[in-house]
């Protein structure tokens, strides 16, 4: 059986465009409200990379909307939704903002996708001791101190992708989100991880890879094959 697959789509500042042309009339008012300049930037950019993704994924249909056509909107819980001209389309979609740059996960609407990029960065004693498990913690202190940050920051990016699975977010208590996996794996490119909800006997499935100094971790409610990355249909 071919596995589930999920898309993603990585992008930078640089990487959007000067004008709003592809921006739709809503859209326009939503970032005119905007006060900061630096969430102006992040709102466009979570846009556009969430637009890429979208019509990329879509090439090759029967019919490709237009990127002013289709809009990103939040639900009510905060979740992103697509629609095209004004109608909800089915397709499952997650974005993530770190350090100027952007991640999109895009797959078929029969799965929940969720994904999370993190810059690599130590965490305190305190932090791990408030957000992380008793188990994650001792895989943790099994690392080299050297990849502490990593792991750390993994831990904490694959939990904040499953809690984007289900749709609640930070809001959850980040402990009810266990994560399992190999520090010590020797695949190449994208590794399984896998999140455990510690209330039930939910399982999340996912991948991490590191790209220069970030961890991007992109899950699912079912078993998926590697990330295929959407940059590939463009080249």
């Amino acid at each position: 059986m071919i596995p589930v697959r999920t898309y993603w789509l990585m992008q930078g500042m640089r990487d959007v465009p000067e004008d709003d042309a592809w921006l739709n009339e809503s859209e326009r008012a939503r970032l005119e409200a905007i006060s900061f300049q630096k969430r102006r930037d992040e709102w466009r950019l979570g846009r556009w990379t969430a637009k890429k993704a979208i019509t990329t994924y879509l090439a090759g249909g029967a019919e490709v909307p237009h990127l002013s056509t289709l809009e990103i909107r939040a639900a009510a819980d905060g979740a992103p939704e697509v629609f095209v001209d004004g109608e909800a389309y089915p397709v499952s979609v997650s974005i993530s903002h770190s350090s100027g740059f952007c991640l999109c996960s895009v797959a078929s609407a029969d799965i929940c996708v969720g994904c999370d990029l993190e810059a690599v960065q130590p965490r305190s004693d305190e932090f791990v001791a408030d957000y992380f498990t008793k188990e994650e913690q001792g895989l943790l202190g099994r690392v080299a101190p050297v990849d502490g940050p990593l792991f750390a920051t993994l831990i904490w990016s694959a939990k904040e992708s499953a809690l984007k699975v289900i749709r609640q977010g930070l809001r959850r208590d980040t402990r009810s989100m266990v994560v399992v996996l190999d520090p010590e794996s020797k695949e190449s490119g994208w590794k399984t991880v896998m999140i455990r909800c510690a209330e039930s006997t939910r399982r999340y499935h996912g991948w991490w890879l590191v790209i220069g100094d970030f961890v991007l971790v992109i899950s699912a409610d079912a078993p998926t094959g590697k990330p295929f990355d959407l940059r590939q249909e463009t080249a």
